[in-house]
């Protein structure tokens, strides 16, 4: 069993947008372990420019992901029961139900409250319908939304590594290894910074995207077998979610990083607004928890459990989300009246950015670094 998680903060920690915390881990044994955490809350982001507003291809989308959550999970599909957590690696015999996704259950693990879904299709049957399926891929190649998602999205997120990195080491990163890089849109970003890229990417839309468009080979092979050289920044940008075992790929980032390199890894968190508006009846989910893709969905301790037990020390976390899009959205949709989402649109950054600082978001970035120990 892993130990428990207590965090240091002042009262008006999140009247901010940055501040400092101290996160401390009881490991086995009784050994507190200490990390001061520099903390940010908020991305600003016009949801509207990168994803429209046509409820009609919402439902078409939720749709299609009911529809192969179906041919995964359904009558006949072979599926396998998870014995044991896989962040934690406790037994999950009396793992308590969360939610439930088109009809498939996702379950709480009550040693590191890690949220997964329960009975799953082996690994590479998920890879495959994922690396396959253009559909998947659809968001991430979207040429309309190319300079939004560049200028909202990814400079803000390159900026946040370096600063991170320059704050631990007092100079600029110079290469990055991207895994799970999708269309090549971070790895674009940081070659403009002027640092040396790699990826890896299973699907091969987004492998053709970010060649044609970033002029970027991405890898199709394996990271957890493949030869990397050692590089300044490892990031695992909307990774851990996708894999059977995440902590395979924490293990194997520790092993390309120097020592005074640093991980950076994003992950849906589900103790957040947007998993509870998805888990009403009569939801339409289009995005989070997804089971076709996200089979695990996360929480602060889960993470960071599997960090420091894989050898990292968290340093920085960056919450935001799409929290009041999802919101707005599921409001419309019951409404049934497309008109409705341009009014209640007007509330989200409001909304969102409360969300953010409450940290009832559903993503969060957490910068780490390999521990001396």
């Amino acid at each position: 069993m892993t130990g428990r998680w207590h965090r240091r903060l002042p009262f008006d920690a999140d009247h901010g947008k940055e501040w400092s915390e101290r996160w401390e881990y009881q490991a086995q044994g009784g050994r507190t372990i200490e990390f001061d955490i520099r903390v940010r809350a908020g991305k600003p982001l016009d949801v509207l420019a990168l994803k429209g507003v046509d409820l009609g291809e919402v439902r078409d989308y939720s749709g299609f992901l009911r529809k192969t959550a179906a041919q995964l999970y359904g009558a006949g599909a072979d599926v396998r029961r998870l014995e044991a957590c896989p962040l934690c690696a406790a037994p999950l015999a009396d793992a308590t139900p969360a939610l439930t996704v088109f009809g498939v259950p996702y379950v709480r693990c009550r040693n590191c409250t890690h949220v997964g879904v329960g009975a799953r299709p082996a690994p590479e049957v998920l890879d495959r319908i994922f690396a396959e399926s253009d559909q998947h891929s659809s968001t991430y190649v979207d040429r309309e939304a190319l300079q939004t998602r560049m200028s909202q999205i990814i400079a803000p997120k390159v900026d946040w590594c370096v600063d991170e990195y320059r704050r631990r080491t007092g100079r600029l990163p110079m290469t990055t290894l991207d895994v799970g890089a999708g269309a090549g849109h971070f790895l674009a970003g940081a070659a403009s910074r002027g640092m040396r890229v790699e990826g890896f990417e299973k699907s091969r839309t987004s492998r053709a995207f970010a060649k044609e468009v970033f002029g970027l080979e991405l890898r199709e092979d394996d990271f957890l077998h493949a030869a990397c050289t050692p590089t300044d920044l490892v990031t695992f940008w909307g990774l851990l979610e996708y894999v059977a075992r995440p902590r395979d790929f924490l293990a194997e980032a520790r092993r390309v990083l120097p020592a005074d390199g640093m991980l950076i890894v994003e992950v849906p968190r589900v103790d957040a607004l947007g998993t509870l508006v998805q888990a009403m009846d009569g939801a339409v989910v289009a995005r989070h928890m997804d089971p076709t893709t996200h089979v695990n969905g996360f929480t602060d301790e889960s993470l960071c459990t599997a960090l420091v037990e894989e050898g990292f020390a968290p340093v920085a976390a960056w919450y935001f989300g799409m929290d009041a899009y999802e919101t707005c959205v599921q409001m419309a949709l019951k409404l049934g009246d497309p008109a409705a989402f341009p009014a209640l649109a007007e509330f989200m950054p409001a909304l969102q950015a409360a969300v953010d600082r409450g940290r009832q978001c559903d993503d969060i970035v957490v910068a780490a670094v390999p521990r001396a120990d």
